[in-house]
């Protein structure tokens, strides 16, 4: 009787576990936002979400190593432009319901065969307790090669960051070679590109540097909820909406989960876990948390991403062999 019980026992366990999925994300910065995404998509669907989160950049270079053998299911990058170039190289299946596409911000409404799960800016960030004697914030990027910010200012490395890159690339699309210029005289003023966004800004939170441009807006958001002494700059020049991509591979095995996740990441409890983690919203009708600069505050640069997805490489090898030397 109890051997019975038994196999009847593991059978109804064998029998759960096989009735449960698993799906595979990776993930850019912010790594809560993956990691809370995954957690309540379990608690709701009972499924499995496998969660790996690294910088857009890194994300894409797994992407690539494992094109031969894909294991992401669904993938979160901070940089448009990155996700257009996924669906350049044939590796998105198209998902982008007409019954969301209506519903996203303005801001987000940009043509893709994939949704924004939330919007991010970048901005200029300062340690108002290490800025140079007799300083004032500055108003432009372009104030930033004055000789009182030498050795004093840091910024994330393109080659890494996803909103790093679709800055700079936005940045050569408006000013042409003055960007160039500008940006070798950051060089030439001791300006350094350490890494992440998280590597760049830690200097700047620790008093080593005074402050940093470019930086992401979820992390400088971040840094200031935590009661650190920073202030952030929108330069009048203006700056750029980024929307971030949610897209499904095509090589992902199980399309319909891929799909209900990317639902749920779309729907009210998934856009209030992303205002919870520092971004705007792509959902009209769900707040930002009321510490970040309302839209429309701050003058934003008009982007044509299609654009800019096809300069990006060429502009991607310029920076890595003109300002870091590689």
């Amino acid at each position: 009787m109890m051997k019975r019980f038994l196999l009847a026992a593991l059978g109804l366990a064998f029998a759960g576990s096989a009735s449960a999925a698993t799906l595979t994300l990776y993930s850019a910065a912010p790594a809560t936002l993956a990691k809370s995404l995954a957690a309540a998509f379990e608690k709701k669907t009972g499924d499995h979400v496998e969660v790996w989160t690294s910088s857009t950049g890194k994300v894409m270079a797994r992407l690539a190593a494992e094109a031969n053998h894909p294991h992401a299911d669904v993938v979160m990058v901070a940089g448009w432009s990155a996700g257009l170039d996924l669906a350049h190289q044939g590796m998105v299946y198209p998902y982008r319901p007409a019954s969301i596409e209506k519903t996203l911000v303005q801001p987000a409404q940009e043509p893709a065969p994939f949704l924004p799960y939330g919007l991010d800016t970048v901005s200029m960030v300062f340690n108002t307790k290490a800025l140079p004697q007799g300083a004032s914030l500055p108003n432009s990027w372009f104030a930033l090669t004055q000789p009182e910010w030498k050795d004093r200012i840091t910024a994330p490395n393109p080659l890494l960051s996803g909103t790093a890159s679709s800055f700079l690339v936005a940045f050569v699309d408006q000013y042409g070679n003055k960007a160039w210029q500008f940006l070798s005289a950051l060089k030439a003023n001791g300006t350094v590109w350490p890494g992440t966004n998280h590597a760049a800004l830690l200097p700047v939170l620790s008093g080593e540097r005074s402050g940093m441009l470019e930086c992401v807006g979820h992390a400088a958001v971040a840094a200031k909820a935590q009661g650190n002494s920073v202030s952030l700059v929108y330069p009048k020049e203006g700056t750029i909406m980024i929307p971030r991509p949610i897209m499904i591979m095509k090589s992902a095995p199980d399309k319909q989960l891929a799909e209900q996740f990317v639902n749920f990441a779309m729907s009210p409890a998934g856009q209030k876990l992303v205002a919870k983690n520092n971004l705007y919203p792509a959902l009209q009708g769900i707040p930002a948390k009321p510490i970040m600069a309302k839209i429309g505050s701050f003058k934003v640069i008009p982007v044509d991403w299609q654009k800019l997805a096809a300069e990006q490489p060429a502009v991607l090898a310029r920076f890595k062999k003109q300002i870091l030397g590689q």
